[in-house]
């Protein structure tokens, strides 16, 4: 009778932690449209759809967190993006990234996704936020807020009858991520980025996180199609 009672409220329990994960996404993303909607609104531009959409890119290092049990060491960092600006500057902008990060790691312990002690972390994300810009001359200041999901791979190996076979093995986690960037305007619809980021991992299905936060700088640029 008590197993069924404690059955019962765990299930309960991770049933309310699910819904209060779905409720703040719908949230979010509510908040993003209203937004969208209000901006579109009041920037109203004379410019074509095109001529506002931007697609941001860079390379750089990230610098990983690590814990007692894993020792990480830096890595590298590609940000690719679409960023829709309703008014060209000095105004909200909206950004849908994919950044891809990749470090060496060797485990200290037992406890890690996979059972590869020493091997390389790939780590993926897709994040959609919102920003804002001011621009003084050449120069353009931005911070940019964005929530989604990362995917972190690690290879993994079993034993069968012919031998040992490589594979991969991936967690999954919600994740968001804080940026800030400075930016130089060669002519008005091309500029070079400098952009420091912060990106940070949360618990889900998965109770270990191999690496939870990083930090990385990347260099690159902007600019529209057209």
């Amino acid at each position: 009778m008590f197993v069924r009672v404690l059955l019962r409220f765990y299930r309960f329990h991770l049933f309310q932690n699910v819904f209060n994960r779905m409720c703040i996404c719908k949230t979010y993303l509510s908040l993003l449209a209203v937004l969208l909607v209000m901006t579109l609104h009041v920037n109203a531009q004379t410019e074509k759809f095109t001529s506002r959409l931007y697609f941001p890119g860079g390379v750089g290092v990230n610098i990983p967190s690590g814990d007692e049990q894993v020792s990480m060491k830096r890595g590298s960092v590609l940000n690719t993006a679409v960023e829709y600006r309703p008014a060209y500057i000095n105004a909200v902008f909206f950004r849908f990234n994919y950044d891809a990060l990749n470090n060496k790691y060797k485990s200290r312990a037992g406890e890690v996704p996979t059972n590869v002690t020493e091997g390389k972390l790939s780590a993926g994300f897709l994040l959609l936020g919102v920003g804002y810009r001011r621009k003084l001359n050449r120069l353009g200041i931005y911070t940019l807020l964005q929530a989604g999901y990362n995917s972190s791979g690690y290879n993994n190996t079993s034993v069968n009858s012919n031998g040992i076979t490589v594979g991969s093995v991936s967690t999954k986690h919600p994740a968001v991520k804080i940026a800030a960037g400075l930016e130089y305007y060669i002519v008005p619809h091309f500029a070079l980025v400098l952009e420091p980021a912060y990106y940070h991992l949360y618990k889900a299905r998965s109770q270990y996180i191999l690496n939870p936060d990083y930090v990385s700088y990347g260099i690159g640029f902007t600019t529209t199609l057209f």
